[in-house]
């Protein structure tokens, strides 16, 4: 186990390493302290086996389900062959590397360590462990795993109400990653830009509507990205044409912002969200990389969707509260009360906003961060955080 870290050169990748060990023996032990199990005392003459004589002293005494050895294995094992995968290692290497892992599990078992079930369930735990930390899709790795240790573990004696609520634990957390705006699980959400200038990033979604917002932002010497919903661009080809043309950023929002049923669209339906705007958009030369989901609601199949179309899941830092505001100022006040440089400003236009606050909010917006110093710009995909 110690060898793993020592490869990793990247700071981040090693914290989090760090922090999933530590969670991978909070976890075990917790389950162990909750539900404690015992194994039998093993039937081996040690005589025999003078080099492995200590482990009577370790064995006999009892073992935690599940075995903490061979979860720390396994989730290894794991993070080895990611590492082994981005080093472009070959496949004899790689074999090595699972029959290493492969090797300690038996070893444990043949010398009676641990039952079989201990053994398993460290298995399960170490690999839904390695998920949430070198996955590409912790939470589906971890939630599926899960579910599938809720029922072994169920098959092995434990309460039937304690396995349902194992079983059902994750679709709560799958649920809060779906409905709760930038939220990590499903897809990687940038919320914010590194600068150390004063500056923010204005996004304005829901249109094209209205070319007065252009006049205001060009007064200003502001830039924006525009989140254009694909049935609206399509009815006002012009306005996607000439927010381009004004130096601004179009952005991807959905073909219909279906708020109802974006969660839950099947996969065909998922990718006429995504296809369908982006054949209305090409028609003006513009092929959009930011992406806003509708409230910022995911889809179970969003992540590899946007990968596929090489679009980038954009989050905000503040959100105005234009939607439902009555009063242009409010909306304001309550975004300068919280600006900082590198933020993210969710904005809207369109038809559904209040007829006093669609221009006159984003007006006074301009001349309150005019004051305050701050510039409006669209950051480089690198610079997003």
């Amino acid at each position: 186990m110690p060898l793993l870290p020592a490869l990793i050169t990247d700071r981040r990748e090693l914290l989090r390493y760090a922090l999933a060990a530590f969670a991978l023996s909070v976890i075990g032990l917790s389950i162990f302290i909750l539900w404690p199990t015992t194994i039998l005392r093993p039937d081996i003459d040690w005589s025999q086996y003078p080099s492995l004589g200590f482990l009577k002293t370790i064995a006999a005494t009892g073992n935690a389900c599940p075995s903490l050895h061979v979860a720390f294995t396994v989730f290894t094992a794991l993070g080895f062959e990611r590492l082994l995968r981005q080093l472009r290692a070959g496949l004899l290497i790689r074999t090595g590397n699972f029959l290493w892992g492969t090797e300690i599990v038996y070893s444990t078992l043949a010398t009676k360590q641990h039952l079989a079930i201990n053994a398993l369930s460290g298995a399960l735990l170490g690999t839904a462990v390695a998920g949430a930390c070198f996955s590409r899709r912790p939470l589906f790795s971890v939630a599926i795993i899960t579910k599938v240790a809720a029922v072994v573990l169920w098959l092995s004696g434990l309460p039937l109400p304690w396995a349902v609520v194992l079983f059902v634990s994750m679709d709560a957390v799958v649920l809060y990653h779906l409905f709760t705006p930038n939220s990590q699980g499903l897809r990687r959400v940038f919320t914010h830009f590194q600068t150390d200038q004063p500056e923010i990033w204005l996004t304005i979604d829901d249109g094209p509507d209205t070319p007065r917002l252009l006049d205001l932002l060009d007064r200003h010497h502001a830039k924006a990205t525009f989140f254009l919903i694909g049935e609206n661009a399509a009815r006002h080809p012009g306005l996607v044409v000439e927010i381009q043309r004004r130096g601004h950023e179009i952005g991807h929002h959905t073909q219909t912002h279906s708020l109802a049923g974006f969660w839950c669209a099947s996969p065909n339906r998922l990718r006429r969200e995504l296809d369908e705007p982006l054949v209305v958009l090409s028609k003006a030369a513009v092929r959009p990389q930011p992406f806003l989901a509708p409230a910022g609601i995911k889809n179970l199949f969003l992540g590899g969707a946007l990968t596929a179309r090489n679009l980038a899941c954009i989050g905000w830092s503040l959100r105005s509260g234009d939607s439902l505001a009555r009063d242009p100022q409010v909306v304001v006040n309550r975004i300068m009360k919280r600006l900082y440089t590198g933020a993210i400003v969710l904005l809207h236009e369109g038809q559904k906003l209040d007829v006093r606050v669609r221009v006159e909010a984003i007006s006074l917006l301009l001349d309150a961060l005019a004051k305050r110093g701050f510039r409006c710009i669209v950051p480089a995909q690198e610079r997003l955080r």
